[in-house]
């Protein structure tokens, strides 16, 4: 099973959305089945950007890079790249 996600990239005066599919496992736990999804790291990860850079906004809240991947059909997923400097 795989989640589609629509990603907004935000770099500077750069803006660009990308249709992704983030894979959904599924694990067995005892009687249950339960859907395992890849982390916010492994998201940057297979779009070639470095968590250092950026920030990762899930529906306008910030989110560890070691969160899991929200299943939320209707989320907006928000990288902003950090720009700093004088």
């Amino acid at each position: 099973m795989k989640l589609r996600l629509k990603v907004k990239i935000v770099a500077g005066l750069e803006e660009r959305t990308v249709n992704v599919e983030v894979p959904q496992p599924e694990v067995e736990t005892g009687a249950e089945t339960e859907t395992k999804s890849d982390t916010y790291e492994a998201l940057l990860a297979r779009l070639g950007i470095n968590p250092v850079e950026v920030l990762v906004l899930c529906n306008g809240r910030p989110v560890p890079e070691d969160e899991k991947v929200t299943s939320e059909a209707e989320a907006k997923i928000e990288i902003i790249r950090i720009v700093s400097g004088g």
